[in-house]
Order: C-alpha cells, then sequence, then structure tokens
C-alpha cells in the first residue's frame, strides 16, 4: 500500500497522548475537601446532592450528584500527568449546565461556576501550555438543556427562536433520544448555525480564541456530514491548526470518504474488536480483518487522526470490562501501538474500576496507596516506547496477523524512512507463536537485529525480509530495530528521504 507521508498537521496530531477527564470527578483546587467545596455558592441550586469524594456513585439521583472536583484541581495536577507521558488533555463539557456532566447547557459562553469561572479555564490552559501540552473541550451542537434561555423564549413563543427547535402540531418538541430535557437545535436554520460555528462569535470560534486547541464533538451522527464540512471550512479558515474530532459509536469510515468534515473520530471500531477479541468473541481473522478495514475505510490521515479509546465516561472501565489486569495490559499494548491517538480515560492507569455509568464516573483515587503500581507502570512504559519511534506515532499500518497460524494479531508500522518501524506482535494464543514471517517492508535489511521493547521476546534478526518469530503464549512483543555494530551503520542518515 502506497501513500504519501503523512502531512504536518497530521503528524503533530497523531504525536498525542490524550488525557481524558470527567471534570466533576477528578481533582478540587486548593487542596479543598469536597465539603468545603460544595459549601460554595455554586452549588446553592434545587436538586444538588452533595458527596463525599469517598462515596458511591450508584446513589440516584445520578445527574445530580455532585462531588467537587473543578478546573483548578486538573491545574493542580498536571505535574503528575506530565510524569504519565500525556501530551494533550480532554475535558467533557465545561459550560454552565444544570447536571454534573454538563451535556445539557444552559450557557455556551460561560464556563460553569461550579468549575470556577472564565478565569480558572484560563489558568489551566496557561499551565497546559506552559508544559507543551494541548486542551480540547467537548461542544453539543445538538441539543441544549430545557432551561436554556434559547428554549424557553422558544416555549414562550419568541418568533424569533421558535424556529430554532422542531415542534409538532401538539407543541411537543424533538429532543435527544427521546430524553425532554435535551431539546434538540435545529441546525438547519442558518441562525443556529451562525451561533454555533460559522460566525467569529460563535461558540466554536470563540473559545477557540480564547486559547483551547481542538474541539471533540458530541453524537456527530446527529449533526450530519453536511454540518462537520461546513464547520471544518468556516472553522479551518481562522484556525487551521484546530483539530476537530467528532463521536460516533461505531465504524466511521463514510465521515472520511466524503471528504472534509471532522479530522478524527472517537474509534470505538477498534475497542468494539479489542475487547470482542480478548472476551474470546471473535477470532484473529477478524481482529486483523478489523484493523486493515480501519485503514481501508478511514484512510491513513483519517486513521491517524482518531482516537483510539478503551473506555470513557460512557463505558464500564477496562479491568472490568475484560475481567484481569493482564487482559487489560494487553489492550493497552494494542492502544498504544496501532494507528491513531491514544485516548487514556482518568483513572485507568492506576487500575480504576468501575461499571457502566455512573459506576464508570468515579472520583479519581489520589492516594498512591490505593494504586495499582504496576498498571501505572505498564501504561507509562507503553507511553514512552510510542514516543520514541516515530512510526508508532504516524507511520503507516500494514497487518500480516492473518498470514500466520494461531490466534495473534501482528502488524507492521512504518514511515518510509530506514529504521523508523516497529513490529507489533500479540499472542492470544494458548501456545508460543514461533512460525517465519515473511515481512514485505524495504527499510528492515538482511542482518538487522530486532529487540522487543517488552522484554517479553527474545531477540531476532532479519534474514532476506523474513523474522523467525518467537512469542510466548499470552504474551505481546513490540519489535524494534538498533545499531549492533560500532563501525557500521545499516541506517545511514544519507539515506533518509
Amino acid at each position: 500500500m502506497k501513500t504519501a507521508a503523512p502531512d504536518a498537521f497530521t503528524r503533530k496530531t497523531a504525536s498525542q497522548v490524550v488525557y481524558q477527564i470527567f471534570p466533576e470527578r477528578f481533582a478540587i483546587g486548593g487542596g479543598l475537601s469536597s465539603e468545603a467545596k460544595l459549601a460554595q455558592p455554586a452549588y446553592d441550586i434545587p436538586g444538588v446532592h452533595k458527596r463525599g469524594w469517598d462515596e458511591s456513585t450508584l446513589q440516584q439521583p445520578w445527574g445530580n450528584q455532585f462531588y467537587g472536583g473543578d478546573l483548578d484541581g486538573i491545574a493542580d495536577k498536571l505535574d503528575y500527568l506530565s510524569d504519565l507521558g500525556v501530551t494533550g488533555v480532554y475535558l467533557t463539557p465545561v459550560f454552565s449546565a444544570p447536571s454534573n456532566h454538563k451535556y445539557d447547557a444552559t450557557d455556551f459562553f460561560s464556563i460553569d461556576p461550579m468549575f470556577g469561572g472564565e478565569a480558572a479555564l484560563k489558568r489551566l490552559i496557561d499551565a497546559l501550555h506552559a508544559r507543551g501540552m494541548s486542551l480540547t473541550l467537548d461542544a453539543v451542537l445538538n441539543h441544549v438543556s430545557d432551561q436554556h434561555p434559547w428554549f424557553l423564549a422558544a416555549k414562550a413563543g419568541d418568533s424569533d427562536k421558535r424556529d430554532w427547535f422542531t415542534f409538532n402540531e401538539q407543541g411537543e418538541h424533538q429532543c435527544w433520544q427521546d430524553y425532554g430535557l435535551m431539546p434538540e437545535l435545529n441546525l438547519s436554520n442558518p441562525a443556529v448555525r451562525d451561533v454555533l460555528y460559522r460566525q467569529p462569535h460563535s461558540l466554536v470560534q470563540h473559545w477557540l480564541e480564547k486559547g483551547i486547541d481542538n474541539w471533540r464533538f458530541d453524537v456527530a451522527q446527529d449533526v450530519g456530514i453536511p454540518f462537520a464540512q461546513e464547520m471544518a471550512e468556516c472553522v479551518g479558515q481562522r484556525f487551521p491548526t484546530a483539530g476537530l474530532l467528532g463521536e460516533l459509536n461505531g465504524y466511521s469510515a463514510s465521515w472520511f470518504q466524503a471528504g472534509g468534515g471532522f479530522h478524527g473520530m472517537m474509534n470505538y471500531w477498534y475497542r468494539t474488536a479489542t475487547l470482542a477479541w480478548l472476551a474470546g468473541e471473535i477470532d484473529a481473522v477478524q481482529m486483523n480483518a478489523a484493523v486493515r478495514d480501519a485503514r481501508e475505510g478511514y484512510g491513513l490521515k483519517g486513521l491517524l487522526c482518531s482516537w483510539n479509546m478503551l473506555s470513557s465516561h460512557d463505558t464500564p472501565r477496562l479491568i472490568t470490562t475484560v475481567g484481569s489486569e493482564e487482559k487489560a495490559r494487553t489492550a493497552l499494548v494494542m492502544q498504544m501501538t496501532l494507528p491513531g491517538v491514544p485516548l487514556v480515560y482518568y483513572g485507568e492507569e492506576i487500575g480504576m474500576e468501575g461499571g457502566a455509568d455512573p459506576d464508570c464516573r468515579r472520583p479519581m483515587r489520589w492516594s498512591e496507596a490505593e494504586w495499582n503500581q504496576t498498571q501505572r507502570a505498564w501504561v507509562k512504559q507503553l507511553i514512552a516506547i510510542r514516543q520514541a519511534n516515530p512510526a508508532l506515532q504516524y507511520g503507516e499500518v500494514t497487518v500480516l496477523g492473518d498470514r500466520l497460524p494461531g490466534n495473534a494479531l501482528v502488524f507492521l508500522r512504518h514511515t518510509g524512512q530506514p529504521g523508523e518501524a516497529a513490529l507489533v506482535v500479540v499472542n492470544q494464543g494458548e501456545q508460543p507463536l514461533r512460525a517465519k514471517l515473511l515481512l514485505p517492508f524495504s527499510h528492515w535489511y538482511d542482518g538487522v537485529p530486532l529487540r522487543d521493547a517488552l522484554g517479553n521476546a527474545p531477540e531476532l534478526r532479519v534474514q532476506a525480509a523474513s523474522v523467525q518469530l518467537d512469542v510466548p503464549a499470552g504474551a505481546s512483543a513490540i519489535y524494534q530495530a538498533y545499531e549492533p555494530y560500532q563501525h557500521y551503520l545499516f541506517f545511514k542518515p544519507r539515506n533518509r528521504v
């Protein structure tokens, strides 16, 4: 498969490791307790249920439980994230809203006072940028809260705002998945698109001007491809380096094949395949095919700019889903080496558990005595391996596992530059994978030694475009070349292209 080298935007995007935070549950700024933080005036509103940081999230009502997390708390923990190897932070919505999740905005142009307001966002942006880290915010273009002034005006008969929503003859409004508290915006109305993304003062452009770096857009299927294309054109003229990523819980190829629009998508396709394979629901044939399908359907740029996710605020946590630390570590190898941007959900690196929402939104554990240190060391090691090899960041992918016996995912990542490559083998078989593998790759020359960065498999050498694999049962290997000689180089600088 011959492709052009990724452009500078794609390389920069694909080189990131993004950490997802649910702001209400990550940390409280200034070392305050939940009790002290929740005593602030921002929480003096109807329906608020105040919880201690260590209390369960399973008590009703889920959407109105508050623990006190805020943006200053995130800023306080940036050294922790930097030490892990994270290069960017993604926050679920931070705009004023009645719920703890904030997907029901009442004002897109104000930061919720529970999170510290706009001043706290500015402090966080400055702290991130000082460390060379980026910030991605979450935008909901499809719907708002039923308490949003736009909707209240529409219900009251305001002739201007009535057409910002859709009502039937009985006066009932369209709402997200029939959830009446979230009325859907009428994106066919140009005035709505103006205030959301088309004009300089719009939601999307306003916060980019304030210093955020990228956007993630909720429920992309409800926003639609034509609107994503129009938004990318409008935003790209003023903010050409801003990343625009959509959420679609499925196979996203059509969004890239249509041209324009979102730069990447949340790669639920990888997640579905990975978890199904580790659970024994699909075999290695389907697992290898899933990676090839993503490459062919998304295109290299779309795939590289998409987020590789294993869990989120909408799904059970990884260890809970796969049932063991060992399988979780295997999933993390795949997440960090497959093409795309790894998205680490807060707490996964320390082995936090949790079932479906709201159990997956437990407050972050900050006592090191509660951490799974093996898990954290593993995540940190994998990030370091990825960030040290350009091929694992923005390289092409060649799927090879369906050429071998057994139950293994095998793929080669490569940039086209001599020396920039990695061969990844994930052996889920009950026996060691011992097989000769032909390598359709020109820049691992005869005699080049390959070393497993994970230390699970013995060193091997390329022999006339082939290798003799020896990977233990249930183990993974990330083979990378190195220079063994004192006075000879396999990968000469003059041969770089």
